[in-house]
């Protein structure tokens, strides 16, 4: 079915401003942001987590892990996309400015905390790992961006995020630890 001209001309100029909109954030971006202290600080938080993981992880259990880490990716990225668009916060020194999204909570620091959470330990109970798992992300990682200036809190609260994180913990520590894969030991 084809929509009638007055919503497809309304869509069209909303889309219009978006693009327009999108363009000043980058233009700022570009102008503010792009090599700045807090860029830097974004990129390594991108690549020196992943680094060290990648040199002390549990070498037999790479795969698995990922499978894990890469859930988490996915699901945080997603989520965070869907808090931004619906102005829940913002975020103020991306790494790229084509994503909702922070990169370096989303991309590296999660799911590195996922892994690190997964390796140490693992024969405590996956409750007590998601309490705490979600206690660092929630009470630690997320006022320490905002007290940073990273990213700013709009219509949310930092406790709300806590049933979240442990929900995503685990979620993750069952795939993980699903029956596809070997034990995992400890490193």
């Amino acid at each position: 079915m084809i929509l009638p001209k007055e919503p497809v001309k309304k869509i069209d100029d909303v889309y219009t401003a978006l693009v327009q909109a999108n363009q000043k954030d980058h233009d700022i971006w570009f102008e503010y942001v792009f090599l700045s202290w807090q860029w830097w600080f974004c990129v390594l938080l991108s690549i020196i987590p992943w680094i060290l993981w990648w040199k002390y992880r549990k070498k037999e259990s790479t795969h698995r892990l990922l499978y894990g880490a890469f859930f988490i990716m996915f699901i945080s990225m997603s989520l965070d996309s869907f808090g931004a668009e619906l102005g829940y916060w913002d975020y103020r020194y991306e790494p790229l400015p084509f994503l909702p999204s922070f990169v370096p909570w989303d991309l590296c620091l999660l799911p590195i905390t996922f892994l690190i959470f997964m390796q140490i330990k693992p024969n405590i109970s996956p409750i007590l790992k998601a309490i705490f798992y979600s206690f660092f992300c929630t009470l630690i990682g997320e006022p320490f961006f905002e007290w940073l200036g990273f990213y700013q809190l709009l219509k949310w609260n930092h406790l709300f995020s806590f049933p979240i994180h442990f929900l995503i913990f685990l979620i993750g520590y069952f795939l993980v630890t699903g029956k596809n894969f070997e034990e995992l030991k400890q490193r």
